[in-house]
């Protein structure tokens, strides 16, 4: 039931937007008809009723030996001619003039169409009339008249009047009514064909979505279109790759990280029963200071997971920024971390340089890679910062061992290790923060060692 509710439901969307579209167009020929095709009619019929009133008037005291029937032509159809004479008491008197047998007596009608004759005859106020025009309304018709003063039979001054009714023929309103109630009913039967024909893979797409949802990579879908439905398989396919890359990449971070969280907490575990069961190694200290070192290290790997995780939405929503002195910057950081290392020599090569961001955001992304260097260098860190270009240029050098070829071009990911099986996000972290302000990282190994190359846009 749900199936066919849901196949429904499409269907009567495209029968209620094919019957929409039916109805603006009758709706339209109709007002076209009423206002336009309807104005020419009563025009045409005017100037017919016009040219027969005419035709009389040329045949003027001579009505009685011209049989005139212009109500044969389309536009006259019901229309009449007649002359109104009045007697000695200022009374109607009608004469017809297409059947020459006027009756006996106007106030004992022997034809339908007297009383509308009489009702045209009060609008004859005396005096001469030349082909005047009315248009007026009688028992709910609408007549067009013409009234002239002729001379009939040649002694007696009277008027002569052409009629004809506004008769308005709705033929070609009830054929575009009638057409489009049939095309509204085909709509319905054709709505369903395709909606039966859109639905189909839809479904298909629906229970492709399902198969995603849980993580189901088995078997691609496959429409065989070209449409826009096909090119719409072909995303969800890609975005399936995507999903299964993201899947795959979560589990081995997951992997890692539990290993790599793992480690500092069993020697902090291992050292803690030491000091309950008194069997520490050297001194109390010493055990305590491994304790402390090992939870500094466990704390700095959940704050990198913690802030990893946050960043992108931190990079969105902080507003904040500063005109930064990466001179300065870049000074404060080695001081801090000449102390660390004491063995190794720092050559440095700093221009004055300004940027435009989040202080301690660009302060992050410039201390993981000098933590990283400062992690691996055998003798000496080297320091270059220039303007090159558009760009400040940040190249932190050291002589440590290099990358291997294969895995240079992923040591951002977040999921990559380095050479010790340790799990490390600083490097990704950097390259967030550094793509978020639309500048460039890379790695470069030298003949000995590796530089770390950053270019930041300037003001």
């Amino acid at each position: 039931m749900k199936k066919i509710f849901r196949f429904r439901s499409l269907a009567m969307r495209i029968w209620m937007t094919f019957t929409a579209v039916i109805l603006i167009i009758v709706c339209s020929l109709s007002m076209l008809y009423i206002f336009a095709y309807r104005r020419v009619e009563e025009n045409n019929k005017i100037q017919d009723l016009k040219v027969s009133h005419e035709m009389l008037l040329k045949n003027n005291n001579n009505f009685s030996g011209n049989y005139n029937n212009f109500s044969r032509l389309r536009n006259l159809r019901g229309g009449d001619n007649f002359i109104v004479d009045f007697d000695t008491a200022n009374r109607p008197l009608i004469i017809d003039i297409n059947h020459r047998e006027p009756p006996p007596d106007v106030h004992t009608p022997s034809f339908d169409s007297l009383g509308v004759k009489l009702w045209m005859s009060s609008f004859i106020k005396g005096g001469n009339m030349n082909e005047k025009l009315y248009r007026e309304v009688y028992n709910n018709m609408e007549y067009f008249f013409i009234i002239s003063t002729v001379n009939y039979d040649s002694s007696n001054k009277a008027y002569l009047v052409s009629y004809v009714p506004n008769i308005v023929d709705n033929t070609i309103l009830y054929l575009v009514i009638a057409i489009g109630i049939i095309f509204i009913i085909i709509g319905f039967f054709t709505s369903i064909i395709i909606a039966g024909y859109i639905s189909k893979p839809l479904k298909k797409l629906e229970e492709y979505t399902m198969r995603i949802a849980h993580k189901d990579w088995k078997e691609p879908i496959n429409l065989d279109r070209e449409d826009e439905i096909g090119m719409l398989a072909n995303s969800m396919n890609m975005m399936q790759k995507e999903l299964k890359r993201a899947d795959e990449e979560e589990k081995l971070f997951l992997q890692s990280i539990s290993h790599d969280l793992k480690t500092p907490v069993m020697v902090i575990m291992s050292h803690a029963d030491a000091i309950i069961d008194g069997v520490y190694i050297d001194s109390l200290e010493k055990t305590a200071g491994i304790i402390k070192d090992e939870a500094i290290r466990l704390q700095k790997k959940i704050n990198q997971m913690l802030y990893l995780n946050t960043l992108d939405y931190v990079l969105e929503n902080d507003t904040k920024t500063d005109y930064i002195n990466l001179k300065d910057l870049v000074s404060n950081i080695i001081s801090r971390f000449e102390i660390i290392k004491s063995s190794i020599e720092w050559d440095l090569s700093l221009d004055e340089v300004i940027i435009k961001g989040d202080r301690d955001k660009i302060e992050v992304s410039i201390e993981n890679i000098l933590d990283n260097a400062l992690r691996y260098a055998d003798e000496v860190i080297k320091v270059t910062l220039k303007k090159e270009g558009q760009y400040a240029y940040l190249d932190i050098y050291n002589d440590g061992p290099k990358i291997d070829e294969r895995h240079i071009g992923h040591i951002f990911d977040r999921m990559y290790k380095d050479k010790t099986g340790n799990f490390g996000l600083g490097l990704a972290i950097t390259k967030k923060i550094v793509d978020f302000y639309n500048g460039e990282i890379k790695a470069v190994n030298r003949d000995k060692g590796v530089s770390f190359i950053i270019k930041y846009p300037l003001k």
